[in-house]
């Protein structure tokens, strides 16, 4: 429609120029250096229309041509910016799809297109460990790194994370160190070598490293205490495998007095000076806790570990019995301490109600030992098979609970490690 009025304007213009150049008779006469032109006045006004139009398409021809650089670099930077967002986009939807060759293929084709190709390779990266394929893992890494070398931490914690999902933790020990050394007051970092040591049951470095992190207030307190009682149960359990009891003591003495009440750190010690015949020590520190605060776990080890005077500890337990008559730990407690001071009758009563309270293997086991030593074979046997069936009938429902969290934790993997 407007082309159309555009072409009915021309004409209108042509048909009042035409009737205008008809009637009109003025003349333009133009000299120089002994030239003369003579032309009509309507002609010569079309000439100069005609020039001022050529000069103006010259002009703005000549300014397009001093520009064109510049267009074309700015469209080739739009153009690489739609592909870069192409593939980019591609490659994420395929790695969270699980799809991880089309994904690396995706991100790889992506790279030459975009102005930070950090995500890019490290998306490749996880797509290529996703197949197996650690080799090009590294590369994608590699040249992430060298790419761009500002963002040395962002792609450190890339490998570091790929190498621990790996299960090379060691490889991601000495990223980290690394990274570490670099920038000691990164938190994630810091984080992610707790982890590492954590893995790698390097107890005195987890407790260097919490110190740290509680001084920066990069953890809450209740995060802090419970890694320190892991790591301090650890320092225990490694020290009760060099079956050498002075180290184990010297670990013990070494955990902060606010933590040696815990139980679970008193439960882990108890458990290890149980390999050693001396622990009557055991015995007072279990005591006290006991009369601060009831815990069945800690009951079950009163009963076996040996105190200095056997009739003593006995009746310590029994008087427990007034507050937690039903109770089969202590019951079962009590018929370990009973047998120990040859109380026959006593303990066979003591491990039937613990029994009868609650069907134990231990309680099977410590029955069946007596009833031996009583002459009554037949029965013995017969609690010692109870007592291997619910053993075996425990041990299958744990299993199965183990297998249930292990495939809840791998799917949670699975699912993460689809995430850039």
């Amino acid at each position: 429609m407007r082309f159309l009025i555009i072409i009915l304007l021309a004409l209108f213009i042509a048909a009042v120029a035409g009737s205008y150049a008809s009637s009109s008779t003025g003349h333009i006469v133009l000299t120089y250096a002994g030239w003369t032109i003579q032309t009509s006045l309507v002609f010569f006004l079309l000439l100069l229309v005609i020039l001022f139009l050529l000069i103006y398409i010259s002009i703005r021809l000549i300014v397009h041509l001093w520009n064109f650089p510049e267009r074309y670099k700015y469209w080739r930077y739009q153009r690489h910016q739609r592909l870069s967002e192409k593939y980019l986009t591609k490659g994420l939807l395929a790695l969270i799809e699980g799809n991880w060759n089309l994904a690396e293929e995706s991100l790889k084709k992506g790279i030459p297109y975009a102005r930070v190709p950090l995500i890019n390779y490290l998306g490749a990266a996880r797509a290529a460990q996703l197949q197996g394929a650690l080799d090009r893992r590294d590369h994608y890494l590699r040249c992430a790194h060298e790419d761009n070398p500002d963002s040395k931490i962002a792609v450190g914690l890339a490998r570091a994370e790929l190498q621990i999902s790996q299960k090379q933790t060691e490889q991601a020990l000495a990223t980290l160190t690394h990274l570490h050394d670099v920038r000691p007051d990164q938190k994630q970092v810091k984080l992610m070598l707790l982890k590492t040591y954590t893995d790698l049951k390097s107890w005195r470095k987890v407790l260097e490293l919490l110190s740290g992190l509680e001084r920066a207030r990069l953890l809450s307190k209740d995060i802090i205490r419970v890694k320190q009682l892991e790591a301090y149960a650890g320092l225990l359990q490694q020290a009760g495998k060099t079956a050498n009891k002075e180290i184990l003591e010297n670990t013990w003495q070494d955990i902060p007095k606010n933590l040696r009440k815990e139980l679970y750190l008193l439960e882990v010690y108890t458990n290890e000076k149980l390999k050693y015949a001396d622990n009557a020590g055991c015995e007072r520190l279990l005591r006290q806790s006991l009369k601060k605060r009831w815990d069945t776990g800690i009951v079950r080890l009163y009963g076996l570990v040996e105190g200095e005077d056997s009739m003593s500890q006995l009746a310590f337990a029994e008087k427990l019995l007034a507050e937690h008559t039903r109770d089969p730990a202590l019951l079962l407690t009590l018929g370990r301490l009973s047998i120990r001071n040859s109380l026959w009758g006593k303990a066979r009563a003591y491990l039937e109600e613990s029994i009868k309270r609650e069907p134990n293997p231990e309680s099977y086991r410590e029955l069946a030992s007596l009833l031996e030593k009583q002459g009554e074979y037949s029965m013995a046997s017969a609690c010692y098979q109870q007592g291997l069936a619910l053993a075996t009938t425990i041990a299958r429902h744990d299993s199965v609970k183990l297998l249930e969290q292990a495939e809840r934790q791998e799917a949670m993997c699975e699912g993460a490690r689809q995430v850039v």
